[in-house]
């Protein structure tokens, strides 16, 4: 069963996002709902990395930065 959720959006965005439907063929209604998925399934991959990051610095599975720049500057350098 779907939810109905109102937003506010600027004139601007309205004008924009109608003429994305009309030129797509899609309803704006749809493009939403397409925006709405991927902007979450985005936020989704950030707090998983975010949190194996965590997890990693937790479990001492973290190189320090003194050691880390001269292996940049190694692979930066010509040979």
């Amino acid at each position: 069963m779907l939810e109905q959720l109102q937003i506010g959006l600027e004139p601007a965005k309205i004008e924009a996002l109608d003429a994305l439907a009309q030129h797509s063929g899609r309803r704006r209604e749809d493009l939403v709902a397409q925006a709405l998925e991927d902007f979450l399934a985005i936020e989704q991959q950030n707090l998983d990395a975010i949190r194996e990051g965590l997890d990693d610095l937790a479990a001492g599975r973290v190189t320090p930065h003194k050691e880390i720049l001269p292996r940049i500057r190694a692979m930066r350098s010509p040979v």
